[in-house]
């Protein structure tokens, strides 16, 4: 569940959960997957080291935010002006601080998610300077995840990802850290997809996708189903220079390919020195020797 909840610049609230070195100049956002959560951090040991400040916003009827209505005429374009603003007002408020310099920022989008940050990117090309869709969906992939009947119960079968994914045997607490993602999102019910529906339905911002001014990655797994007629969709629409990265495993490309993903959203580890980012190894404590 998001750590604290904020209110956006259109009056609403939404739930926030924040990872990483709170001192770093280094801003990015992830765009959680549908059904979803913010309060998901792929590796916390390695996010935590390697110098930037990571950002979820609950999207409607997902862990802290409250769920849309019919008649809160929320789209998907005002969806990436509120982030925008959001964006904006942290970063005056570092530079208030801190006095660091937070011109720009990072986007990572994660299954229905990348329609999210790929909104963003578009409508906001000054702000946004690198973007990563991790087994990213195309607009109509988005919707039909959004319109499916779900629930808690199907575990991360919700998410496209088999309950014998290797991931779990090479990541420790990955399992725990997921199903806290997912008892977040249907926290409210069924309301986070209802409100994904609504957001969805707006496709207006596609025609913006040539404005993207950022370095754009696209990360998929070899054996992800999910994302397979996406990723073309996503090469015809994105900038000529988008790089995309095949990496070993299926759903869970954002855990699998966390270090290439930091690497391209912050590859200069929000300017903090090496010798205090430790290259993400864990410094353990000085132990008194045994007697």
């Amino acid at each position: 569940m998001a750590g604290l909840t904020t209110t956006l610049p259109s009056g609403s609230q939404v739930g926030v959960s924040a990872f990483g070195d709170p001192m770093a100049d280094r801003l990015v956002i992830i765009c959680h997957p549908t059904p979803g959560a913010s309060g998901f951090d792929p590796d916390p040991v390695l996010t935590e080291r390697w110098g930037l400040r990571l950002v979820g916003l609950d999207r409607p009827g997902y862990g802290s935010t409250p769920p849309s209505t019919p008649n809160d005429g929320t789209s998907l374009t005002a969806r990436a002006d509120d982030v925008a603003a959001f964006v904006e007002a942290d970063e005056r408020n570092a530079d208030r601080i801190s006095n660091a310099d937070l011109e720009h920022c990072g986007v990572i989008g994660w299954g229905a998610g990348a329609v999210v940050a790929a909104a963003l990117a578009a409508r906001h090309p000054g702000l946004v300077d690198r973007l990563v869709l991790v087994s990213p969906l195309d607009p109509r992939a988005a919707q039909s995840a959004a319109g499916r009947t779900v629930s808690r119960a199907d575990g991360a079968s919700v998410l496209g990802v088999a309950e014998d994914d290797t991931a779990f045997d090479r990541h420790l607490g990955l399992d725990r850290r997921l199903a806290r993602m997912l008892d977040a999102a249907f926290q409210q019910g069924d309301a986070g997809l209802v409100g994904d529906r609504r957001l969805f339905t707006d496709t207006g911002w596609v025609e913006h996708l040539a404005d993207i001014d950022a370095d754009c990655l696209v990360v998929v797994g070899a054996e992800d189903s999910t994302a397979d007629g996406s990723v073309e969709w996503w090469r015809r629409h994105l900038p000529v220079a988008t790089r995309v990265e095949e990496v070993e495993g299926g759903g869970l490309a954002i855990v699998d390919a966390w270090e290439t993903i930091l690497g391209h959203v912050a590859p200069a580890h929000g300017h903090i020195v090496e010798r205090e980012r430790d290259h993400g190894a864990p410094r353990l404590p000085d132990l008194p020797p045994r007697s």
